[in-house]
């Protein structure tokens, strides 16, 4: 008998033993261990059987049943409330300033508004574009303000940078300034529609994104208040 067949059979009975898988164990030590693991093993499992059973055990069975259909309700109660405690989280992300004008988050306006956008890119990019100390043609700003209804603020403003940033369709320009009240960034689309007026915090950031003439503009602060101040220059 080789080792393949002598292991066939202990698998396919463990606890019969013909003659010759005896003759073959008491010649071939590595089977003869194989044997003795699996005599073992059945017997551990003999004994696992014969573990008396609990009393009551059949009603505690039934008992579990009956109370399964209470325990999902009350699993399906508790995520409906975390569910309602989402929903009333996500309006309570609205926060308010001194002016007590709106103030939304990224998470109530979306990761996609141009406020949101804006942010992101003055925070991940003009860093580097800032760098570059670049000018473009300072009258295709100008003309932008113009089309958009605006007024260049120029108390106390300089233009620090001036170039071109991406927005959807197409480009803007991105202007720079330096202002009384710190670093301002202007993001003037004349071309693209921008919607409702909206304040936006996000990333230690104030961002308002405002409808102007065909198009609009975002302006990108420290603060709601410098934007404020800022978009009375605009105006003015």
């Amino acid at each position: 008998m080789t080792c393949f067949e002598f292991r066939r059979l202990l698998l396919a009975h463990p606890r019969e033993r013909t003659t010759e898988q005896e003759e073959h164990v008491a010649q071939c030590s590595r089977c003869a261990k194989l044997a003795a693991d699996a005599a073992a093993f059945e017997m551990r499992l003999e004994q696992a059987v014969l573990v008396p059973v609990p009393d009551a055990l059949a009603d505690k069975i039934l008992l579990r049943q009956k109370m399964l259909p209470q325990a999902r309700y009350r699993l399906w109660a508790t995520a409906a409330t975390l569910v309602l405690g989402v929903a009333l989280g996500i309006q309570l992300y609205r926060t308010y300033d001194a002016a007590h004008e709106n103030v939304d988050t990224a998470m109530a306006v979306g990761t996609n508004h141009p406020a949101v956008a804006a942010i992101s890119f003055v925070l991940d990019h003009e860093p580097e574009l800032l760098i570059q100390n670049r000018s473009d043609d300072p009258s295709v700003m100008m003309s932008a303000f113009q089309r958009l209804g605006l007024k260049f603020p120029s108390d106390g403003v300089s233009v620090r940078y001036l170039g071109k940033c991406p927005v959807p369709g197409g480009t803007g320009d991105h202007v720079v300034l330096t202002t009384p009240y710190g670093h301002v960034t202007l993001i003037l689309v004349p071309d693209y529609p921008v919607g409702s007026r909206v304040m936006v915090a996000d990333r230690n950031m104030a961002a308002l994104a405002s409808p102007a003439g065909k198009g609009g503009y975002i302006v990108v602060a420290q603060s709601p208040q410098t934007i404020r101040q800022i978009e009375r220059m605009l105006a003015s």
